[in-house]
């Protein structure tokens, strides 16, 4: 009976008390502190003791931890604990209790014991019940800073109306009083007539402008494409574990938007390179229900899929990085991607400041075609904006990776998504600017052009099977959406040369690539005063001088076309080169020009509402929670079911964080080659799908 007494009633006695604990207690007086402080057990008494017991187990094989002892030393206990300030102060029994630190009874005495100091603070331990509750806590302050800031950020109907109608009023104030001026005064524009035909030299000037735009448009061909990767055998079987291998610390995340007519060959090319467990198709739509069948598009792949309530690409992207918990990189593509067989997973080159790699694509019309000549002409200047940003990459950082597909580090894209400012238009920019501004470099991986399907016309609709928010003209994919934040988009790239400093020495080139996006800013604000005004005052020379300039591109287009496409194998046709290209830039310029000034009138309508942060939307973080709670119940109720699914087929327990789905029957499989047909029937073969 004195033992037991004595003894102790909780293990929790034997853990050292961290500094930052006793910080929290809170004390009527000092001598009250003092006298709780020597009633607390002394460790560094019990470590000697420890470090013999410690021996002792070495020879019988147990090893414990040093920070935890499951020997009770016959210590007397303190007879009183502090009683000033029970809210703040939690008793040792609701310690023990909680899901941080278990009572001796389940540490079975011939296992090893994890220290408890690891679980707490050591990013690197095994994941278990209280770090997934501290995330999850995490993410419930989020949750209700979202909320807190939701209600922050809405304006009243009456005070977004007047916020409108003010911009409204302020640009036609602008236009007349600072523009036009007269008859009042003379205006900028009579200025800017007269220092053009009296001060200005038109010589020198365009001088400048043109030189600027050769130095852009010839640098990048200094340097080559990538040598295409070792091609995929084609009489060799497809070896999923040997893919798998190759993959195993990638995920694959689609976002897609009424996408069940395109998704099928997506994935039919993926499964090439991922296997089914990697692939996450992120659907999303304004709804609780799916918007179309893409699920069932989805079930004879055997991939994971999930349903966002929430209509937009980026809140689904965001979604996808928490769905593929527990890989280290993350490779985002578009819905209409198709991955060539030798695609390569650069994630080796995620290291150092180099957080994303984009790649470089191609356009094509359906079922991988040439295509219109449009679509072929898009082809070109995709592939030389790839060859540009690969340039800038090399020196710096490129501005940002394409839309369509990028790989990143997950950890990494998590902290961008709580810099991007959340706009739903042209996320992929403000994806790469704040990459930038959190000291990431953005690198190109130029040996393959992966495939997307691009718009058959410029003006007027043309055939394609472009699905969800794919635009079936060049006019409405670039005047309503990729134009539209030119403008505010010098603001931060000006902020952006002008503050930041985090990636060193390669600022320099990255702040060379930025300046170029605000530099054609400036131009197609201007152009619609410089261009009348100098065909006014000197139409002769002017007009010579735009046909040198037109002549210059030509140039360029045919050196990169007939050199570095030659190398690639990747040739545009002569016909398309010289006499479709031409009008289409000088199209594709105009349409820059008008939407530059439509997107000011059309900011007015846009930040009257205000916009939060993906992490400040609420239902964002509610899609989130959600996964969390899924996880925590499969890890609960489903351990040993866990456990045995993952011995019994490794592929698939990666799913039970996601709605999943599963393959059909033989009979129903919509799959023609062997290679998916073994794919599926592996994903058949669990209980889990």
């Amino acid at each position: 009976m004195p033992e037991m007494e004595n003894a102790r009633l909780s293990i929790v006695e034997d853990v050292p008390v961290p500094k930052q604990l006793l910080a929290t207690a809170k004390f009527n007086s000092p001598w009250e502190q003092v006298k709780w402080e020597k009633s607390l057990p002394q460790n560094d008494r019990t470590q000697p003791q420890y470090s013999a017991t410690s021996k002792q187990n070495q020879s019988g094989g147990i090893v414990r931890s040093a920070s935890l002892s499951t020997r009770r030393v016959a210590r007397p206990r303190p007879a009183t604990r502090p009683q000033s300030n029970p809210p703040e102060l939690h008793s040792w029994e609701n310690i023990r209790r909680s899901a941080f630190l278990k009572p001796p009874a389940t540490v079975p005495e011939n296992e090893p014991i994890t220290p408890i100091k690891e679980s707490f603070i050591s990013p690197k331990s095994t994941p278990t019940n209280s770090q997934f509750n501290s995330r999850r806590s995490s993410m419930y302050e989020v949750y209700e800073k979202a909320k807190v800031r939701g209600v922050a950020l809405h304006r009243k109907y009456w005070v977004r109306l007047l916020f409108e109608y003010s911009l409204y009023t302020l640009l036609i104030l602008f236009v007349y009083f600072v523009l036009v001026g007269m008859p009042l005064w003379k205006g900028a524009v009579w200025w800017l007539y007269w220092v053009v035909q009296t001060k200005f030299v038109i010589q020198g000037g365009y001088a400048i402008t043109i030189g600027l735009a050769a130095l852009y448009a010839f640098l990048p061909l200094l340097i080559l494409f990538e040598k295409d990767p070792p091609p995929k055998p084609e009489d060799s079987d497809f070896d999923l574990e040997k893919n798998d291998s190759n993959v195993k610390s990638t995920a694959l995340i689609i976002p897609c938007y009424k996408s069940a007519t395109i998704i099928g060959p997506t994935l039919k090319a993926a499964l090439e390179i991922f296997p089914p467990k990697n692939i996450f198709v992120i659907a999303n739509g304004n709804s609780e229900t799916p918007l179309d069948n893409t699920e069932e598009v989805c079930r004879p792949y055997g991939v994971n899929h999930l349903w966002v309530p929430v209509g937009s690409k980026i809140v689904a992207q965001f979604a996808g990085c928490y769905a593929a918990k527990g890989f280290e990189n993350v490779l985002l593509i578009d819905d209409d991607c198709a991955l060539p067989p030798n695609f390569p997973i650069v994630s080796d080159r995620l290291n150092g400041k180099v957080k994303c790699v984009g790649y470089t694509i191609k356009s094509v019309g359906p079922n991988s075609s040439k295509g219109t000549f449009c679509q072929q002409a898009q082809d070109l200047e995709y592939k030389m904006s790839g060859l540009q940003r690969a340039f800038f990459g090399k020196l710096g950082s490129a501005t940002f990776p394409h839309g369509a597909i990028s790989i990143w580090n997950t950890e990494f894209l998590k902290q961008t998504f709580y810099e991007h400012p959340g706009f739903s238009v042209s996320e992929d920019w403000f994806f790469g600017d704040s990459c930038r501004r959190l000291g990431g470099r953005i690198t190109m991986c130029s040996s393959v052009f992966v495939e997307t399907e691009t718009p058959s016309s410029v003006f007027f609709s043309g055939s394609g099977s472009r699905g969800g928010f794919g635009e079936m003209t060049i006019f409405q994919q670039r005047f309503k959406r990729w134009n539209f934040f030119f403008v505010v988009g010098m603001y931060y790239d000006l902020k952006y040369i002008m503050t930041s400093w985090k990636l060193g020495w390669w600022e320099i080139g990255a702040k060379l690539c930025v300046f170029q996006e605000v530099y054609e800013t400036l131009i197609y604000l201007f152009a619609p005063f410089i261009l009348p005004i100098s065909f006014i005052v000197r139409p002769g020379f002017c007009g010579i001088l735009l046909g040198a300039t037109i002549g210059m591109y030509i140039v360029n287009v045919i050196i990169f076309n007939e050199i570095h496409l030659r190398l690639k194998k990747e040739r545009i046709s002569w016909v398309v080169l010289l006499f479709y290209y031409t009008f289409y830039k000088i199209a594709l310029t105009v349409i820059n020009v008008v939407s530059c000034y439509w997107s000011l009138y059309k900011y007015a309508r846009y930040f009257a509402k205000r916009h939060p942060k993906v992490i400040e939307d609420r239902q964002a973080i509610e899609v989130i929670l959600s996964l969390e709670q899924e996880v925590e119940h499969s890890t609960d109720e489903n351990e040993e079911q866990l456990l045995r699914a993952q011995s019994e087929n490794a592929n698939a327990y990666k799913r039970l964080t996601l709605t999943r789905v599963g393959p059909d029957t033989m009979e129903n499989w919509p799959l023609q080659s062997d290679m998916e047909q073994r794919s599926a029937h592996d994903s058949h073969s669990s209980p889990w799908i």
